[in-house]
């Protein structure tokens, strides 16, 4: 008795020591861990099976090989004997188990148990679980080398066409005609599973060991940790993420076709923005549906009574063909057609989620032949035969009667500012038949004279009367019958047009799904949908899911392929640069009014025409494509934007898209970055330090310079690039990052998390010998968390060739107006992802040269692309600086918007005023408002806050409105917690308090606005709020003292309590909820009741923040 407890004690204790080191581990009726896994927020989503290597390694492991289990589950935990320390080699081995996680997306199959005879063909071992992990370890190290080999070879045999193998360890491998492979540069993964501590743990795994690194190899991915961040991993092996599309509850390698869901369908709103109108032979524009569109390609002749058997047979015919094609377009999943519902989407054909369908020819083309030239009779699906024919030949000739323009007319007149009246039919209409020959005055409204104070966007159409016409249009041409009959009919048509309203009213960001659309349908009484035989029948499950399916292919053809087609056909939709979300629709006959004079003096400033011959040229002799340029309203004006983004269709083959020149030129090639707001606070502090506060008088002078990136002259920046490079060659390292968002990060862990993808490049010297995990481990990276990286390519670069590029890029930038080529031949491409970058390095040559008498310890100048602003103690320095600027530089392009300069000190430059700031107010400056004594730093307001946030939100219409809800709130936070209003070092303790507040009072305006919009079911109920302002009040606290913030910013700290945030808090959304208190009687008065518990606090009874609200 006394042995066999001594032998159950002494098992117990390894095995429960590394129990405890895993708590994880579950175990089976022989004490052995089983099959546990890990929860990772990115993983798991792709892969049905995450582990770590050690659980995975033990669940591989054979029944009976129970020692063996022991040892994996023991290494690196337990030391082999009592009281002795481990080895470095367990030690590693240990890490190595624990933080490495393996992806397991495939079952072992009976190819994979045959493939271990291939093996054998490179070596035979028997049982090795003698060898130790200190002595025998060369002969694994080649047969590690080897496992590696062999995987590589059997990847490339397993890829059955010339493709490469979208694997991470055949990278820098390739096919070498019938010799096998060849190296084309050093993969460095596959170095590192041939190094230390893989081999050993090779001989930990002994006769198993081959099969088990060969099916991880072969059939998982496999992700090491990186030592930066929280909980963040490299991929070193497996399939590359990027290929591995989101684990759906079914294996990843089945070849079944999976069919989106309603909820997956979003709506491709971009398609209504930035339209261009389409003219008819006389100039005008012509209002209605495109020609292209298939209503229009396809209509329905009516037949004439006195026609011949011929002519009236051929009509019938030509009818039955344009109608089998109008459904073809309607209902593509029941003609095998590309369909939103089970079919990919190529990227190489759009940049779009979905697929644009104006266009089906060729493909119809392609699959069925000429319509009506095929001997073979084309037959319509069975529930699409009857009524549904019927209804749709119908639709086709309401189409045809439907007077687009006389709808247009009256839900959507033209305004003009004053007292928004009508403009007179004969201004709008002209009567002018002479064709092409029609003069300027002809093709454009005249619009009347507007003040030079009122902004262009009073000559928008309200989204409402936009709506309005949308649901009449729809009234004329969608027959009764496709809603059903009787009051069916009355409730679906009326869900319908409500939705159209709704979405036409959403603002920039916001979405629609289907399954929005679909809600509260009635679908059963719907006689279109059911077949003819089953009517009269009970319906089935199996009839239902097909009458939906109808039903779902129906809507979303009306949505994607009748209203946003409208939108784009007659108004402009467009955002404003004062407005932020918000949209307006200009009619396109307006827009053409107000863009055509902008345009052609912006052509003759800034444009000059390049001929078709001579943009070939340049197009062909460059890996950059063309740009284009569209309008953005700006109060009274118009600010030109360059879209270098847009992809455009590939030379040769335009089919498919090629990458926008922001896709090939990139500020990292340079190693460059772009300054932002966030670096006040990183400039202001030690400068703020080095001086004596309360003695000193600080002077404040900011200059805005006018339209820096269209003055910069092109061949000074072009000459200051060439002394920017450092090295001769440069490598260009791309990557894959895939973490989940920050507004999904730490909510509901049983639900999945939106993940955001993002594909970083750096560049780095030719001669650096890091890894790219050694690379990843850099403060950079210190804020993500559950982040997947995956290292992708690297390119060798001349710098000369990239000097070549930019050069390019800046002296020959075309742009494409209509139908013709323009060459920029003045300032820098606004628009380019390096535009800000090019005009940083430009005006820091200016301060050197220009504006190195403020090279002092006693002067901060601060530059935000073209916004200077000056701090210092010398008068004299400030007086200097704005002269000068406002003097003008003309080598560097510079002249000053004398109307935004800003100073704290009587100023008057060549007889005119400078705009002076009154005493004992703090200085704006980029959002910020910095207090001219101390230096402390709060954030503006804006006047109109109720408008600006109503413009700002972007609601979404989930199918969990309160998680989202809770989300949105404290999101509107956590953008507001930039750590420069927060740091007591830098602040004053009011100031930070009273930024707090600030902060609390705008979230809970943001928080009323979000939730006034949510549809009435929808809306959060009482204890939703209460619970959403306790987590608010946990996070902001949390986010104000965190560890994480004082590591990442050394000096940074926020002297407050917890009671004190919480009493701003109560106090902020009672002053915001007490002016709005529809609704909010319950919440009120629970706050009322927490501030009183708060004040019995003597922190708060007599503490600080009583002076502060």
């Amino acid at each position: 008795m006394m042995a066999r407890s001594r032998k159950r004690k002494r098992s117990a204790s390894v095995h429960d020591e590394a129990s405890t080191h895993n708590p994880h581990l579950k175990k089976d009726s022989g004490g052995l861990s089983t099959n546990p896994r890990v929860q990772h927020p990115v993983l798991s989503q792709y892969y049905p099976q995450v582990q770590n290597l050690r659980d995975y390694i033990i669940t591989q492991l054979p029944s009976s090989s129970r020692i063996r289990r022991r040892k994996v589950s023991a290494i690196g935990i337990v030391s082999k004997s009592p009281g002795t320390p481990l080895s470095d080699v367990e030690r590693s081995l240990g890490t190595l188990l624990d933080t490495t996680l393996i992806g397991v997306s495939k079952p072992a199959t009976e190819e994979d148990h045959h493939r271990m005879d291939g093996w054998k063909n490179f070596s035979q071992r028997g049982d090795d679980s003698h060898v130790t992990l200190s002595n025998g370890i060369a002969g694994f190290v080649e047969s590690q080398a080897l496992i590696v080999e062999y995987v590589v070879r059997t990847l490339f045999n397993r890829e059955k066409s010339a493709k490469w193998p979208d694997h991470l360890l055949c990278d820098g491998f390739r096919r070498n005609g019938g010799l096998g492979l060849r190296a084309v540069r050093p993969n460095p993964y596959v170095e590192t599973l041939q190094q230390s501590p893989w081999p050993q743990l090779l001989a930990l795994l002994g006769e198993s060991g081959d099969r088990i690194m060969i099916e991880m190899l072969l059939n998982c991915a496999i992700f090491v940790a990186i030592d930066v961040g929280t909980n963040n991993v490299c991929q070193i092996s497996g399939r590359l993420f990027q290929y591995i599309e989101v684990f759906d509850g079914h294996s990843c390698f089945q070849e079944t076709s999976v069919v989106k869901t309603s909820l997956e369908l979003v709506f491709v709103r971009n398609r209504m923005f930035y339209a261009k109108p389409a003219l008819n032979a006389r100039g005008q524009v012509q209002f209605g549906l495109r020609h292209i569109h298939v209503l229009n390609r396809s209509p329905f002749q009516q037949l004439e009574e006195g026609g011949s058997y011929e002519t009236r047979a051929r009509l019938i015919r030509q009818n039955d063909i344009h109608t089998l094609k109008v459904m073809m377009y309607m209902f593509p999943r029941q003609f095998g057609l590309h369909n939103v519902f089970t079919s990919k989407v190529d990227p190489k054909e759009t940049s779009q989620r979905l697929k644009d369908y104006t266009l089906r020819e060729e493909e119809i083309y392609g699959k069925f032949g000429r319509l009506g030239d095929n001997p073979v009779h084309l037959k319509t699906p069975k529930r699409l035969r009857g009524r549904a024919k019927d209804l749709v030949r119908r639709l086709q000739v309401l189409h045809q009667r439907c007077s687009y323009s006389q709808l247009l007319r009256h839900y959507c007149p033209p305004y003009v500012p004053n007292g928004r009246d009508k403009v007179p039919k004969q201004v709008r209409k002209s009567k002018n038949r002479a064709g092409k020959k029609a003069t300027q005055s002809q093709k454009l409204i005249q619009l009347p004279g507007r003040s030079q104070e009122s902004s262009i966007t009073e000559l928008a159409t309200s989204s409402a009367e936009v709506s309005s016409f949308c649901q009449a249009v729809f009234k004329k041409v969608i027959p009764q019958g496709f809603w059903g009959s009787g009051s069916v009919a009355a409730h679906n048509e009326l869900r319908f047009l409500r939705k159209v309203d709704r979405f036409i009213s959403l603002r920039r960001f916001e979405s629609m799904t289907l399954n929005d659309l679909t809600h509260e349908m009635r679908i059963t009484d719907i006689e279109w949908l059911a077949a003819p035989q089953l009517m009269a029948n009970k319906t089935s499950l199996t009839d239902i899911q097909k009458r939906q399916e109808l039903m779902n292919e129906f809507l979303y053809y009306l949505f994607d392929s009748i209203l946003i087609p409208l939108v784009r056909s007659n108004f402009y939709v467009t955002e404003s640069n004062t407005d932020k979300y918000r949209i307006f629709f200009f009619r396109h006959d307006i827009w053409r009014s107000l863009v055509e004079p902008v345009m052609t003096s912006f052509k003759g400033k800034m444009l000059e025409e390049v001929s078709l011959v001579d943009a070939k040229k340049i197009l062909e002799s460059r890996r950059l494509g063309f740009s284009h340029i569209r309008l953005l309203p700006k109060g009274p004006q118009m600010r030109p934007i360059t879209n270098l983004r847009r992809r455009v269709p590939n030379r040769g083959n335009p089919k498919q898209l090629g990458p926008g020149i922001n896709k090939v030129v990139n500020p990292d090639k340079m190693g460059s970055t772009m300054f932002s707001v966030s670096d006040i606070y990183k400039r202001i502090k030690p400068f703020k330090a080095s001086m004596s506060i309360g003695s000193t008088h600080f002077y404040f002078a900011k200059v805005d310079v006018r339209s820096a990136f269209d003055t910069i002259p092109q061949a000074s920046i072009v000459s200051l690039l060439d002394s920017i490079p450092q090295q001769r060659r440069y490598r260009i390292s791309k990557y894959l990052e895939v973490g989940p968002s920050a507004a999904t990060q730490g909510y509901s862990h049983n639900s999945k998390s939106k993940l955001i993808k993002r594909w970083p490049s750096v560049a780095i010297k030719n001669d650096d010998p890091s890894t790219f995990i050694q690379r990843l481990e850099n403060t950079r990276n210190a804020a993500k968390r559950n982040t997947v990286f995956v290292d992708l390519y690297q390119q060798r670069y001349e710098t000369s060739e990239l000097l070549q590029l930019i050069a390019s890029h800046i002296q020959q930038n075309l742009v494409k107006v209509g139908k013709k080529f323009y060459r920029q031949k003045q300032g820098i491409p606004q628009g380019s992802i390096l535009s800000s970058t090019l005009c940083n390095y430009f005006y820091a040559d200016l301060e050197i040269h220009v504006l190195s008498f403020l090279d002092s310890d006693d002067c901060l100048l601060l530059r935000l692309i073209d916004d200077f602003l000056l701090i210092t103690i010398d008068k004299n320095k400030a007086i200097r600086f704005v002269e000068v600027l406002h003097k003008g530089v003309p080598e560097y392009g510079v002249t000053v918007n004398s109307q935004k300069s800003l100073v704290n000190f009587d100023l008057t430059v060549d007889g005119q005023q400078v705009s002076r700031l009154g005493d004992n107010k703090p200085f704006p400056y980029c959002g910020t408002l910095i207090d001219t004594k101390t230096l402390d730093i709060s954030r503006s307001s804006n006047q109109d806050q109720d408008k600006a946030v109503h413009n700002s939100l972007t609601v979404e219409f989930s199918q969990t409105p309160g998680q989202t809800f809770q989300r949105k709130v404290l999101n509107a936070f956590k953008i507001q917690s930039h750590l420069m209003f927060f740091d007591t070092g830098l602040n004053s303790s009011s100031t930070m308090l009273n930024n707090i507040h600030r902060a609390f009072v705008e979230t809970a305006t943001k928080m009323w606005a979000y939730a006034r919009c949510l549809p009435a079911p929808k809306r959060p109920p009482p204890a939703i709020i209460i619970k959403t302002i306790g987590k608010l009040i946990d996070t902001a606290y949390l986010l104000l003292v965190s560890r994480t913030r004082q590591l990442r910013y050394p000096g940074y700290v926020c002297d407050v309590k917890k009671c004190e945030v919480s009493w701003l808090a109560y106090n902020a959304f009672h002053v915001v909820l007490g002016r709005k208190q529809s609704k909010y009687g319950e919440v009120l008065a629970w706050l009322k009741a927490e501030s009183v518990k708060l004040s019995l606090l003597k922190d708060i009874r007599h503490g600080r923040v009583q002076t502060i609200v």
